[in-house]
């Protein structure tokens, strides 16, 4: 049996290190018996799943005992000032972390008022009851007391009662302690990441015995599904919009489609005949051409490129499936509705998805690389379809983050017991105020999603993420991970670019059309970064459209461009105006840039018109094209191509900004870009 590694090391850790994360793996993977389980290869989901479940039992027997005993210890000791002075220490220890974790102001005051009120009630009766007991009667228990509670002279054994209470729930919370960091340190510990990992379905067996059977059923269920056929292609059914399960974040995709113009020679310049183009040829030479990098030597850290999978795989809505479960072709995907879908499809399904998509399931031909010990996963996704007159290519490369931060801190437990019992300590002094939170723990249950009788919940069949990806960072951990994404997404797209380009002169085709694309995305010169791409002219300006921002892409512009993507992932979640930093360091050339970029985007529409008020150039105008320019040098176009999913639209300005005036012989410039293409 190989060691286990960090993949699944940490998830493992998390399930007990953060009590959210245990409860959303097992409300994902563990109430629906036909939510599949998502391909991890490498990824043990199995034991991440028993950690879970083996963890939220812990708790329940954690906060329950300490809840009973809690109740015992407020009828055997009364409203004393033992009580009152717990109940207001523990207020002050919540309060401060109340208020890291809230963000809203208005409820971290409504909580703060609510305990300090609450607090502040109890010792007042407690102080009025000192005064004047009779005063407190109702409150104290004054009724209960003369006929229930300890005769005259037993108040000593209550008081012990009381004592021998408290002990009990530090012993509980401190075995508790002590337990967790145990299993910590020798199961997911940095000393256990060499080890073969334990079978969690043997080391946690009293625990699992607790548990609802139908959690075990689903264990097992994915327990089986380890193993996996040789040169099977993997189906993912997922839920909601991303389909690419387990990818996590996107990064900069693009698609574009092309007429294909034939060469005028006749054969290929060896005499053959030109090979016939068709999408499974497609697949076919891309996938030789990115193989050779399997042979890499000294192009990425650490040879891992030899490492690079390339598999197929099929991605299919859960919601569409659903709708088409009485046709035909839907049986290689959903056998029964009180079962999960397949994990694999058979050969002559996979075949005719090559070919032909469907609206609800497509064929990808995937590319991965995994670095910093699997802690970092580069995924991209190719998807082609190709006729005798047109070329479609769709590329959505997507990034994995590591682990996060808290998870990792079981590498770097303190040693000794003193961390633990602290923990404990602490907690014993919150427990007056955590102890209805803690009740209800003990006495909730996670339960599968309530369904109508009779309708069918598509999302019952889909998968959202896996858990891998719950148990992700928001970005990569240091600046030799990100130059890392950026070094394989680009050995990756550079591939291949040539080989598509190879593959239509051998199939007779010219590929200058694909070219002159392909330079626009490579070399940057005007970069569409997003979900949707089209063409555009370019002048004598270049400059980069990154989600709904233009500026342009070379100089010192283009170091801002890419000190701001480093600073995010995900490009596509960026508003629509630069940081104010940038625009004034970079505003004449911004304002160039917008400019530029609001004609090409005109043009990309197939349209312009009167251009812009003021020094801006004149566009030409055909038929059907429409657009307005109002101010010194602002212009902006939009124009419809003939169909409903063809409009180009862009704008851009070059206003004088600040003052609007010169200022020392040099123009003050202020910007705004946009391009999109529907």
């Amino acid at each position: 049996m190989r060691a286990q590694d960090d993949t699944t090391r940490y998830p493992c850790a998390a399930a007990h290190l953060d009590s959210g994360y245990a409860d959303r793996a097992i409300r994902e993977f563990l109430t629906e018996p036909t939510r599949p389980l998502p391909h991890s290869p490498g990824f043990d989901p199995a034991r991440v799943l028993v950690e879970a479940i083996a963890s939220r039992g812990r708790r329940k027997l954690r906060d329950g005992i300490p809840a009973v005993l809690f109740g015992l210890f407020v009828w055997a000791s009364g409203p004393s000032v033992v009580l009152f002075t717990w109940l207001v220490l523990a207020v002050a220890l919540v309060i401060p972390s109340i208020w890291r974790r809230t963000f809203n102001v208005a409820l971290k005051a409504a909580i703060v008022v609510v305990l300090g009120a609450f607090a502040l009630a109890g010792l007042l009766i407690y102080l009025i009851g000192a005064i004047d007991p009779q005063a407190t009667e109702d409150f104290t228990g004054g009724y209960y007391g003369d006929y229930y509670g300890p005769a005259d002279g037993d108040e000593e054994v209550w008081t012990y009662v009381s004592i021998a209470l408290v002990v009990l729930m530090l012993a509980v919370l401190v075995t508790d302690r002590l337990v967790v960091r145990s299993l910590l340190v020798e199961r997911f510990g940095y000393r256990a990441r060499n080890r073969p990992p334990a079978d969690p379905f043997t080391t946690e067996r009293p625990l699992l015995g607790l548990c609802p059977p139908r959690f075990v059923r689903q264990l097992h269920r994915y327990r089986d599904a380890e193993q996996s056929p040789q040169d099977a292609v993997p189906l993912f059914v997922h839920r909601g919009y991303n389909p690419f399960v387990g990818a996590r974040l996107h990064r900069e995709s693009w698609s574009m489609a092309l007429p294909l113009d034939r060469l005028p020679e006749d054969h290929k310049p060896d005499g053959t005949p030109f090979d016939e183009l068709t999408t499974p040829l497609l697949y076919e030479r891309v996938r030789a051409a990115m193989a050779v990098l399997q042979e890499s030597e000294s192009l990425s850290p650490d040879r891992r490129l030899r490492e690079l999978s390339i598999r197929e795989a099929v991605f299919a809505s859960s919601a569409e499936l659903i709708d088409h479960v009485h046709q035909p072709e839907s049986v290689v995907y959903l056998r029964g509705l009180d079962r999960a879908p397949e994990r694999y499809l058979p050969p002559g399904e996979v075949a005719a998805l090559r070919r032909q998509p469907r609206e609800w399931a497509r064929y990808y031909l995937c590319f991965q690389v995994e670095t910093w010990d699997r802690d970092l996963v580069m995924s991209s996704y190719l998807h082609a379809a190709v006729d005798a007159s047109t070329l479609y290519l769709e590329w959505t490369p997507c990034v994995l983050p590591p682990v996060r931060d808290r998870y990792r801190a079981v590498d770097k437990l303190p040693a000794g017991v003193a961390a633990p019992i602290g923990q404990a300590l602490l907690r014993l002094l919150r427990l007056p105020v955590t102890i209805w939170g803690r009740a209800r723990h003990t006495v909730q249950w996670i339960r599968p999603p309530r369904q109508d009788h009779g309708l069918i919940n598509p999302d019952a069949y889909g998968s959202l993420r896996t858990l891998r990806e719950m148990a992700a960072a928001d970005d990569v951990g240091s600046y030799f991970q990100l130059v890392d994404v950026e070094r394989y997404e680009k050995i990756l797209h550079n591939r291949l670019m040539p080989a598509i380009s190879r593959v239509l002169r051998d199939c007779g085709y010219s590929p200058a059309g694909f070219e002159r694309q392909a330079v626009t995305v490579i070399h940057k010169e005007i970069t569409i970064h997003g979900d949707n791409y089209a063409s555009i002219n370019t002048g004598a300006n270049t400059g980069s459209m990154d989600g709904a921002n233009v500026h342009t892409a070379t100089g010192d512009l283009g170091h801002a461009r890419r000190q701001h993507q480093r600073r995010q992932l995900r490009p596509d979640q960026h508003g629509n105006e630069q940081r104010l930093d940038e625009r004034r360091e970079h505003q004449p050339a911004a304002a160039a840039a917008g400019h530029t970029a609001g004609a090409a985007a005109c043009r990309d529409g197939r349209a312009g018109g009167r251009g812009p008020e003021g020094a801006g150039p004149e566009l030409d105008r055909p038929a059907g094209g429409r657009a307005e320019g109002a101010g010194s040098g602002h212009g902006r176009g939009r124009g419809a191509r003939g169909g409903p999913h063809s409009v180009g639209e862009g704008q851009g300005s070059a206003v004088p900004g600040v003052r609007g005036e010169r200022d020392g012989g040099a123009d003050r410039w202020a910007y705004f870009g946009t391009h999109r293409a529907f």
